[in-house]
């Protein structure tokens, strides 16, 4: 990636947080001033239409003191495909949110819904039933006692529920069933005829060096891509020692950044168990340096993320380029192939046969994911990867 390209991010993000909030200018369409207090769990769902020339509308969670504070501010631009996240505390606007790597799914005179789900620590909004984006709280939520709508918008309604997960598990959003092949795991098993793969030693003897697992290379079959984010669902205890998860996909032209869980349960609140947190980063400081990847890997176990490992490598990783990545479960640690190159290795914090659940978004066209068989490979101790530069992170977030 060249400098010029950075720059021109670095000029659209500028551009993109020229706001215009629109005071005193748009019609009020919904107010409630009696909202109940607000707690971990409550969950807000704003229902309604986008009129046919909607340009933005917006949802205002207020604070009824003297200065009428803003707590959350939310504000979809429909002809730019973002939302904006933000608070006014004293009459000041503090700083806007925008980003956000998942679909913008709101358009011009359909039916809407939106939900702001309330936890200790952050507002969590869902856009007609996708998690969107979340909202870290600038002001007390239980001080909260109002609800507005304004905007190009109408026959808006408000509902309130006590939730125990978040997002709620609706139909066209259930986890795809992840297909498995080979071993006594399959359920559509296939033959050496039926597979495309690399050479391997004919010698089918065993030693403690050794561990049954696979990269295969399969028949290609149409392709089509997963809507992000993917989350797909496996039997609890059919990705252990020996098997593979296989992730075949394509970078977008200006990737910035990839991530991946392997954890046990689909919600996102409460936190789920997250065996794997693999996020690979193509950010500002490898700007101009074309497959040069920073590989981020954690786990969030009993409440709290471990103690991260930060590594940067040279991947095959490209813009516009098809990539294979497989994650191995060996015997000790997940081990990272990206095009059948080890290139990272992460240490068990729990044990890989309570997970379940593989989610996956960022800037990638998914094309397949699979639970693969076994065939004979070599596996990698941890200090054969001591060539790659490893840093230490206290905190993912």
């Amino acid at each position: 990636m060249c400098w010029c390209i950075t720059r021109k991010r670095i000029q659209a993000k500028k551009e993109m947080t020229k706001i215009n909030y629109k005071e005193g200018v748009e019609n009020l369409v919904y107010l409630n001033r009696s909202l109940q207090l607000l707690s971990p769990g409550t969950c807000l769902t704003i229902l309604g239409y986008t009129k046919t020339y909607c340009e933005t509308f917006s949802i205002n969670l207020i604070i009824e003191n003297n200065s009428r504070d803003i707590a959350l501010h939310i504000r979809p631009q429909l002809p730019q495909h973002y939302v904006i996240r933000n608070s006014k505390i004293h009459g000041v606007w503090g700083e806007p949110e925008i980003a956000s790597p998942l679909p913008f799914t709101l358009k011009r005179g359909r039916d809407f819904f939106i939900q702001i789900f309330v936890t200790h620590r952050r507002f969590l909004i869902n856009v007609n039933g996708i998690h969107f984006c979340k909202f870290h709280h600038r002001l007390f939520y239980r001080e909260i006692e109002t609800i507005e709508v304004k905007g190009d918008v109408e026959d808006i309604s408000v509902e309130r529920v006590k939730a125990n997960h978040y997002p709620e598990h609706l139909p066209q959003n259930d986890p795809i069933k992840i297909r498995v092949e080979g071993s006594s795991f399959s359920e559509t098993p296939t033959t050496s005829e039926e597979s495309d793969t690399d050479e391997y030693d004919d010698d089918t003897s065993t030693s403690d060096n050794w561990l049954r697992i696979s990269l295969l290379r399969r028949p290609r079959r149409t392709i089509y891509a997963f809507k992000l984010p993917f989350l797909g669902t496996f039997k609890r205890g059919s990705f252990i020692n020996g098997r593979i998860l296989k992730i075949e996909g394509k970078m977008k032209l200006l990737p910035q950044s990839f991530l991946i869980n392997i954890q046990k349960g689909r919600d996102i609140w409460p936190h789920p168990m997250v065996a794997l947190h693999l996020r690979a980063d193509f950010s500002l400081h490898n700007a101009g340096l074309i497959g040069r990847t920073t590989l981020l890997r954690s786990a969030y176990i009993d409440g709290e993320w471990s103690i991260g490992k930060r590594t940067d490598v040279n991947t095959e990783l490209r813009p516009g380029k098809a990539f294979s990545l497989s994650i191995v479960a060996a015997k000790d640690s997940f081990q990272i192939y990206i095009n059948y190159s080890l290139v990272s290795e992460f240490l068990y914090r729990c044990d890989p046969a309570k997970i379940d659940t593989i989610y996956i978004q960022g800037d990638i066209r998914l094309l397949d994911v699979v639970l693969t068989g076994e065939v004979l490979f070599r596996s990698v101790e941890l200090k054969h990867i001591s060539a790659m530069t490893l840093f230490t992170v206290r905190k993912l977030t």
